[in-house]
């Protein structure tokens, strides 16, 4: 035919090629049915048969088997090479679906026919032998799948064939949501292993799913940040709508309630949306105000509850369509929010960024697939799926990256904090120098730098414990050390000193030799006595040359004598201050043992106070 047409070509007459283009159609038409009717089954483990389906959408009421087999002229003719043949989108047609084949002489007994759209809400399968009487088989998820024949999460079907013989086969589909049908025809162990490795790949996205869930949600209750907490209620929202697609909310969450299968894809997408919403808008914070767009998120999320509202008690047909609209605009919307954000350099916004990307595209094939726009195929039809995943890690991601900007940049504050104080203490010393000439002058100043310093002070002493210079306990530890001690002497019913130690002709030093010199004499002498006394016992630092020791476990009085002489004979060796110069300190000591001297905390600095001003000696010694 498409050669008788060729040869009439020749002098290109419009009407003539309309003719032509019109024998090849019918060609193609003609060889699609054909191909439909010259499939054969043998023995391989498995046949994809959406190509070779034709068929017939119907708006009108629906059709009984003998009204479809009157209007058998008018089923379309299969595409063996379409892979969309049976997609065919959003709709609420009736479509009916015929298929003819024969069988070898080799072909097994038990075949399973597997239409692997579990949203489904009805399919009805029509299977006889060539002249034979149509045995029906019904399936979808308005059926409860405790009801169901064989328990899978697709539409299975259980077929028995004979070798050599014809057969004839209808299905009748109708759907609220997505009417997808891809038909295979399994040998039941092939199904079997094809259901491993998918089920296998579920598990790795619901195992990721549970993991960020349980990790956010520990998060939440750590930091009590809520913004965890949203992004819990968007992955666990999104993982139920994800389970509905796939059809394991009726097997594994509702097996007796056809009703929560049935809505759990578009409604739990539907909430994913709000919560999503929701989580964009706080975690991309000052950013869409500032770009004037801070009535887009929350519009969303009414667009969203809408959804899910109509989903419910309207039209699961309008909820499904506006749930595939709304996403895409959510997605393209975030997408464009969290692309500025990368620009301006919010925390968190690279990962933020490649997480909309993956779901835009996800979304957009979903839309795509869902429309009739794409064939049905793994990708398309998880697509979803896919993207999901990937924005559920990236966004999480995200998370950790923005708590990582926002503590580095606590950090730095507090470091630039800690130079301002650091500064200001320099500044300090030397307005204390020419205090008396430019008191006038530095009054204001002064002020304003006491402020300062107080604010830095509090911070410092909630902060640290130990002395700045020496690395010494400051007065607040030494207090805490006492307690403990005080309380183990009682429970132990032993004894601890309390040793006081000035430091003398200190003063000189700093005279002659400048601060800097006097600060490595109490470094060198904090060394020593840290030197001497074991890791139990403590060294403090409670002044400029003034330091207080906490030795426990002191037996008696002749103990603590030892303990005098072993700290004097090596704080008082000569300290090296530079190539030539070596200086020597003198030592003021005075002790009080607990409880023999007392046995309340201030009488017994006191008394180790007085023993110390009792032994400080009358004349300077010489540096030299």
């Amino acid at each position: 035919m498409t050669s008788s047409c060729d040869a009439r070509i020749s002098d290109l007459g419009l009407g003539r090629i309309i003719c032509w283009l019109c024998c090849l159609l019918s060609s193609y038409c003609l060889a699609g049915q054909a191909a439909a009717a010259d499939l054969r089954i043998a023995d391989d483990s498995s046949y994809a048969l959406s190509g070779h389906f034709v068929s017939l959408r119907n708006a009108g009421p629906e059709l009984t088997l003998a009204q479809a087999l009157a209007r058998n002229d008018e089923f379309n003719g299969a595409n063996a090479q379409s892979l969309s043949a049976t997609n065919f989108g959003l709709t609420r047609d009736e479509v009916w679906l015929h298929l003819e084949f024969t069988t070898s002489d080799s072909v097994p007994e038990r075949w399973l026919l597997e239409v692997a759209h579990a949203s489904l809400d009805r399919v009805d399968l029509y299977f006889s032998e060539q002249h034979g009487e149509y045995q029906h088989q019904h399936a979808g998820d308005l059926l409860p799948f405790s009801a169901k024949t064989l328990p899978h999460r697709h539409h299975l079907f259980e077929l028995d064939l004979r070798p050599d013989q014809q057969y004839s086969l209808y299905l009748r589909v109708t759907s609220q949501g997505t009417l997808s049908v891809p038909v295979t025809l399994w040998q039941p162990d092939a199904l079997w292993v094809s259901d491993q490795i998918s089920y296998s790949f579920l598990s790795l996205y619901y195992g990721l799913a549970c993991g960020l869930l349980i990790y956010n949600l520990f998060l939440f209750f750590s930091l009590r940040e809520k913004l965890y907490l949203i992004y819990v209620a968007f992955v666990a929202f999104l993982a139920l709508g994800q389970a509905g697609l796939a059809g394991l909310v009726g097997q594994f969450i509702w097996p007796n309630n056809a009703l929560l299968t049935h809505l759990s894809p578009t409604a739990g997408v539907s909430l994913a949306g709000l919560f999503g919403a929701i989580f964009v808008q706080r975690f991309l914070g000052g950013t869409p105000r500032r770009m004037k767009m801070h009535w887009v998120m929350p519009l969303i999320g009414i667009m969203f509850t809408l959804t899910f509202l109509c989903t419910l008690f309207v039209s699961y047909f309008a909820g499904a369509l506006a749930v595939n609209i709304t996403s895409l605009m959510f997605a393209f919307t975030a997408l464009i929010m969290s692309g500025v954000s990368l620009y301006w350099r919010c925390p968190g916004a690279r990962f933020f960024v490649l997480a909309w990307i993956a779901l835009l595209v996800s979304i957009l094939v979903m839309a795509l697939h869902n429309l009739g726009a794409l064939p049905s195929n793994a990708f398309t039809a998880n697509a979803l799926l896919f993207g999901s995943a990937a924005e559920m890690l990236l966004l999480s991601l995200a998370l950790a990256d923005r708590i990582n900007s926002i503590q580095h940049a606590q950090d730095m504050a507090q470091q630039e904090a800690l130079a301002v104080n650091r500064d200001m203490l320099s500044a300090l010393r030397d307005n204390e120098r020419q205090l008396e000439t430019r008191v006038a002058e530095r009054t204001l100043a002064l002020e304003a730098a006491n402020v300062q310093l107080q604010q830095s002070k509090k911070l410092l002493e909630q902060q640290a414990n130990h002395d700045a210079l020496t690395g010494l306990a400051n007065r607040k530890l030494l207090n805490d050390r006492l307690d403990g001690a005080r309380l183990r002497a009682k429970r132990n019913h032993s004894s601890f000193a309390l040793m006081m130690i000035d430091l003398d002709w200190f003063k000189a030093i700093n005279d002659q030799h400048g601060h800097p010199a006097g600060d490595r004499v109490l470094i060198e002498v904090a060394n020593r006595l840290k030197a001497v006394l074991r890791d139990v016992d403590t060294v403090a630092r409670v002044g400029g040359d003034e330091f207080v020791l906490v030795i426990e476990s002191v037996a008696n009085h002749e103990a603590l004598t030892m303990i005098r002489h072993k700290v004097l004979q090596t704080v008082l060796q000569p300290i090296h201050l530079n190539a030539d110069v070596w200086v020597s300190v003198g030592m003021s000591i005075g002790a009080a043992m607990y409880p023999d001297d007392a046995q309340d905390i201030d009488l017994l600095f006191s008394v180790a106070d007085r023993a110390m001003y009792s032994a400080k000696p009358m004349r300077p010694m010489n540096a030299r």
